[in-house]
């Protein structure tokens, strides 16, 4: 590969200087500001932060390689490793650098995978100048922040929809099983050999995160088999029946699934269940059941596992909703469903811009493409 005209092809431990980070056992953290950086996605928070931010970490026992970015002072979990000195280098930059940069093939070689930092010290990279670093982390850091303010919007829309189906129940006096006013239809089983190139995709487990959004990368083209009734048609609700997290996060999780760009149809994995409503039932009272802090503590009180969480079969089904009169059922569909709609296109947005950016990515920061090209591109969604 042939480095631009002004960039520097270095050895990573001339660009950074990397530590591991400390111990904190769950029974020692106390209630604070600073957010506790693991190698999952969430580690909770402390009361003290020894790292001042802006700082990047890399995961080193599990998610080998993959950056997490803070703008404010934090605590480095152990299980990851933090940058300790920039070496003047454009922090933000940094954190792309290792997004762009693959280290999963750099374990320790132990039974269990596992980062180290003398093993990566050579790794080379490719490093601009300053001006051009900062140019590329504002780009990239443009489509993000955008990113963020969209999932800060959808928080905000799901408590005020959570808000208003409390508000509903709240002195609702009759209850009904789920299972009398919506059907469950399991998922497809699939082959490793189903997932190929296709104008049908799979809805698998990764299209629910652990905020309970829809994440359209969690699509896989799909060539199999599957009925009719696994459909998946816009707007159609599914629920996380399986749980990769430690923490049953993701289990019982139920989001909307929106049309999706570049396939015809949508198809649910063994992993989902489709959740739809029967009768009189209304989607927006079907969700707010599903969505309903009740209903997740009734699915993680009934799954079985260690690695992988499963949810008991009928779990869904059983579940005793309040059941208010119709009436109210409507008027809480009539008030709730713009915020279902906002939250839907913030949601498409976030796809589309996380599209852009994985696609800029690779190209900024091999040099491929110039920054003033990849701003217009930008300019034109944000």
């Amino acid at each position: 590969m042939s480095i631009p005209e002004g960039w520097k092809a270095k050895p990573l431990s001339d660009v950074v200087s990397i530590q591991r980070g400390f111990d904190l056992p769950a029974s020692e953290r106390r209630p604070g500001p600073f957010p506790v950086l693991t190698s999952g996605e969430t580690g909770g928070n402390h009361d003290v932060g020894p790292i001042p931010g802006p700082g990047v970490t890399i995961g080193r026992a599990t998610n080998l390689g993959k950056p997490r970015w803070s703008s404010a002072a934090f605590w480095p979990h152990n299980t990851v490793m933090f940058v300790s000195d920039f070496k003047g280098n454009s922090p933000r930059w940094i954190y792309h650098m290792f997004e762009y940069t693959d280290l999963s093939g750099y374990d320790s070689g132990s039974v269990q995978p596992m980062l180290n930092r003398n093993y990566i010290a050579g790794v080379p990279v490719v490093v601009p100048p300053l001006s051009q670093q900062r140019a590329i982390a504002e780009v990239l850091g443009a489509l993000d922040d955008k990113i963020a303010a969209n999932r800060s919007v959808m928080a905000s829309t799901s408590l005020l929809e959570l808000a208003l189906y409390d508000q509903m129940v709240l002195h609702a006096d009759e209850f009904a099983l789920l299972g009398t006013f919506a059907s469950v239809t399991k998922g497809i089983s699939y082959r490793s050999a189903d997932l190929e190139a296709s104008s049908t995709a799979m809805v698998s487990l990764k299209s629910v995160d652990r905020y309970g959004s829809y994440s359209a990368g969690g699509l896989k083209p799909y060539a199999g088999a599957f009925k009719q009734a696994q459909v998946i048609a816009p707007g159609e609700i599914v629920v996380a029946q399986t749980d990769l997290t430690q923490g049953a996060e993701v289990v019982g999780r139920a989001v909307r699934v929106p049309a999706a760009r570049g396939f015809d149809t949508l198809v649910a994995s063994l992993d989902l269940a489709i959740v739809r409503p029967s009768g009189t039932v209304t989607q927006e009272f079907l969700l707010g059941t599903l969505r309903s802090a009740e209903f997740r503590e009734h699915c993680r009180t009934r799954t079985s596992g260690t690695t992988v969480l499963h949810l008991a079969s009928g779990s869904i089904e059983s579940f005793l909703a309040p059941w208010p009169s119709l009436g109210e059922q409507n008027a809480f569909a009539e008030r709730s469903r713009p915020l279902i709609e906002l939250g839907d296109s913030l949601g498409v947005e976030i796809g589309l811009l996380a599209n852009l950016r994985d696609t800029l990515l690779p190209e900024l920061m091999s040099g491929r493409m110039r920054v003033k090209d990849a701003e217009q591109q930008v300019e034109e969604v944000v």
